[in-house]
């Protein structure tokens, strides 16, 4: 990643991670595994991974989206600001999958 969108990732993760512990506690500990800049600056994709139940946590974050779109407006002070995206991070459920296959092989 060049240097501008891996800023602008930071203060997006920044932005996004102040609202996590407000998950609901159905949702279990809910986390940002990556945010994608796209390379005009137009979309940050936001990677979630939630123990609990990840359906609750992402419509909690959709819900948020409104305030948290502002509040990176505030701290980036940029022409065009991100649209902020939430996307289930298959790779952790996939890593969970293989660890109970490779554990049932054993």
């Amino acid at each position: 990643m060049k240097k501008r969108p891996a800023m602008i990732a930071s203060v997006v993760r920044g932005v996004v991670a102040r609202v996590l512990p407000q998950c609901p506690p159905t949702c279990g500990i809910v986390s940002l595994t990556e945010i994608e800049v796209s390379a005009d600056f137009s979309y940050a994709t936001c990677y979630v991974s939630a123990l609990g139940h990840i359906e609750e946590a992402m419509s909690f974050l959709e819900s948020q989206a409104k305030g948290l779109q502002s509040a990176l407006g505030a701290e980036l002070q940029m022409f065009r600001v991100p649209k902020i995206r939430f996307r289930v991070d298959e790779r952790t459920q996939r890593g969970m999958r293989i660890d109970a296959l490779l554990e049932g092989s054993e």
